[in-house]
């Protein structure tokens, strides 16, 4: 792979430097900059996009023992981001996630801070910090009974409307076919020509998730994710960015949550929370056969950028409040159901 390089685009002396940058990254926390250019918030990607300009690289990351080390050294760095070493980068000072302009720019007023007398605020890990707690008043459930709330903040990224079992939602960067991304459950055939809304989460944002409707958990499943499995770069150099988002890991996990609608007219929706990159995980804390309400929490991702997809019966019909796009926030109005 490093010798498929053009010389001005190898960042490594070679494989042992390769090696050590991944042994690095492992072993930290990421760090906040007031300057945005600064700031990695994927090292691993931004190690490996090079590569994946490289023949070689396009094949090895598809080689299951290839993805297995990855997997590996994903696993580890999820768990020193589990650790209480991790909150070396949970300061006041420097480049640390809660100094002022940091914590203004991150909105860590709206959040539930453990103590912000104690060391480190309080947080046990880099990854408490990450999937923090929001402040009730500060996401509010949406009053309109017809409404279908966000799962989370984000952006709309795309709308897809009349998908068929075997058509594709073009997530990460590559097609997926409905039966795919259900896992090939037994409830898919009940989506087709329906309608799925992808909502981008925001790296450093909130990255707890909701429940868009009142019902009942019919079914909740963890899909795990894949190997490495690169699609096509927008352009000739992939940034760390953009290769996470077009990658398949074991950080890809993705979850399946369906909830029967109390309103007959919404009927059953699937929320999917899907990890993008970098060691995102999820956690669901919803069970099947839970009652819950619009606002109450599903889950959460860990750390690396996440979506999520929710996909909808033909029969509902929704109404975007303002258009097919735009930020969104948890628990506010998304669409108008009737």
């Amino acid at each position: 792979m490093l010798e498929q390089l053009p010389r001005q685009l190898q960042p490594f002396q070679g494989v042992d430097h390769l090696l050590n940058g991944v042994d690095q990254v492992i072993t930290t926390a990421p760090e906040y900059h007031p300057n945005p250019d600064e700031r990695i918030l994927f090292p691993l990607s931004a190690l490996f996009a090079p590569l994946s300009l490289t023949p070689a690289g396009q094949s090895a990351f598809r080689h299951p023992e290839f993805s297995t080390a990855l997997r590996g050294a994903l696993t580890a760095w999820c768990a020193f981001l589990d650790s209480p070493q991790s909150r070396q980068v949970l300061t006041e000072t420097g480049n640390g996630w809660l100094t002022p302009q940091a914590a203004e720019q991150n909105r860590l007023h709206e959040y539930v801070i453990p103590d912000r007398d104690a060391e480190h605020w309080g947080f046990t890990s880099f990854n408490d910090y990450f999937h923090r707690r929001i402040r009730p008043e500060a996401r509010p459930v949406a009053t309109n009974p017809k409404a279908v709330v966000a799962p989370g903040d984000g952006t709309v990224l795309r709308v897809d409307r009349n998908i068929g079992k075997k058509a594709v939602l073009p997530l990460k960067g590559r097609p997926y076919a409905l039966a795919e991304m259900f896992n090939h459950h037994a409830y898919t055939d009940q989506f087709i020509g329906g309608s799925a809304v992808q909502i981008v989460v925001p790296g450093t944002g909130y990255h707890r998730w909701h429940a868009p409707v009142d019902g009942v958990v019919r079914h909740v499943e963890t899909v795990p994710g894949h190997a490495f499995s690169l699609a096509h770069p927008t352009g000739p150099v992939p940034t760390a960015q953009e290769f996470s988002l077009t990658t398949e890991a074991a950080s890809n996990t993705r979850g399946l949550i369906f909830i029967e609608s109390s309103d007959p007219t919404v009927g059953l929706v699937c929320l999917m929370p899907i990890g993008m990159s970098e060691v995102s995980s999820i956690t669901i804390t919803a069970s099947q056969g839970q009652q819950v309400k619009k606002g109450d929490e599903l889950g959460y991702f860990s750390y690396g950028g996440s979506t999520h997809v929710m996909v909808f019966r033909p029969e509902t019909k929704l109404t975007f409040s303002d258009s097919d796009g735009g930020d969104v926030s948890a628990n506010g109005q998304l669409f108008q159901t009737g």
